[in-house]
């Protein structure tokens, strides 16, 4: 419903024969129970005019974005942006920008009259109150808890310098959590079990709680050498990545390596080593290429893509076809789900395979 809808609805309430006085309206908004819902991620409608145009929409993203949209028939260089608030607290412009609108060439003699401005929500404070202003009038108000995450990469919001490639194509650090999904597809191997590229112990230290006979190897460098787990130090060798492994063969019942083949030189030469040590099982994960195609129509590639010692990239059909090779029976799970704009993809790739 359109506010001055709205508007009208109350005053033929309050002029109702039956409807409260003044005060008693006041007296019964006053003893209402005060609750905090959560406030949505998403569109809302504003509809509310301003001096030389429109306010139509907030937009708040999941990322920590808080975007006003609308369209003004005023001159660019002086029109007076809104204000927005969290808590009573002024929020920070980071951009403005005009939109391609012509839908409104009959009202504004402009193509480009649509009116953008985005601003950056606080990252770690509670969100009870949001508001945004125009020319010093409040023409949107929410009470509600504001739930999102900081993005990777959240620095691209408001970076006011020429970025590089090893800025974007970056290094990530090893992963301090396993997630529950890999978990499930390991949990229940044969043992003992090797977590080859296991980064600092997370998935080690977690089969390990549960007293599962486990293991794991990875690359003597600084960033693993000082963050492996205390827990799980003896139970982690390290090495300078040449092949042969220093293991027998069949030396475990199972190998994991969680998205480690992307990252290897030679894909090949990595599952010959691990179906040697092997004596049953194998799980294997990678990220699934197959999202650049699906996000095509969005323009997006999921940014754990930009990797940049991604050197192999699969789809299940290849994965498939190297993994045959090595193993005689290869099953898929995709893991990870993700919906952009309608469209669905798995982030990863995951074989669970048997010798």
């Amino acid at each position: 419903m359109k506010l001055s809808k709205l508007y009208q609805a109350l005053r033929r309430i309050a002029g109702s024969a039956d409807a409260p006085k003044d005060d008693a309206l006041k007296d019964t908004v006053k003893a209402a129970p005060l609750s905090v819902p959560r406030l949505e991620i998403g569109t809302t409608a504003i509809d509310r005019p301003h001096e030389s145009g429109v306010w139509e929409t907030c937009q708040i993203e999941a990322c920590g974005l808080l975007r006003v949209v609308g369209w003004t028939q005023a001159m660019w260089a002086d029109f007076q942006p809104p204000q927005a608030f969290a808590n009573g607290s002024p929020l920070t412009l980071l951009s403005r920008f005009r939109t391609y609108r012509p839908d409104l060439v009959p009202v504004t003699n402009s193509a480009f009259s649509g009116c953008v401005f985005e601003f950056a929500l606080p990252y770690d404070t509670p969100i009870s109150e949001s508001a945004i202003e125009s020319h010093g009038v409040r023409v949107w108000h929410r009470f509600g808890e504001l739930v999102f995450s900081r993005p990777a990469y959240d620095t691209l919001l408001s970076c006011d310098r020429v970025l590089h490639r090893e800025q974007i194509y970056g290094v990530g650090i090893p992963s301090s959590v396993t997630s529950g999904v890999v978990l499930s597809l390991v949990e229940h191997l044969p043992a003992p079990i090797l977590d080859f590229g296991c980064g600092i112990g997370a998935l080690v230290r977690d089969l390990r709680s549960r007293d599962m006979e486990a293991y794991g190897i990875e690359i003597d460098r600084p960033a693993i050498a000082n963050g492996i787990f205390p827990e799980v130090k003896d139970a982690i060798k390290l090495y300078d990545g040449s092949f042969p492994l220093p293991y027998e063969d069949e030396s475990f019942a199972s190998v994991v390596s969680i998205e480690v083949l992307e990252h290897v030189s030679d894909p090949d030469k990595v599952l010959s080593e691990l179906a040697r040590i092997a004596r049953d099982r194998a799980v294997f994960t990678v990220p699934n290429i197959n999202a650049i195609p699906l996000c095509f129509p969005h323009q997006v590639v999921p940014w754990h893509l930009l990797e940049a010692t991604h050197f192999n990239f699969f789809t299940q059909a290849s994965l498939y076809k190297i993994l045959s090779q090595y193993f005689s029976r290869v099953e898929f799970m995709q893991i990870h789900p993700v919906t952009v704009n309608g469209t669905l993809f798995f982030i990863s790739l995951a074989a669970i395979c048997e010798k």
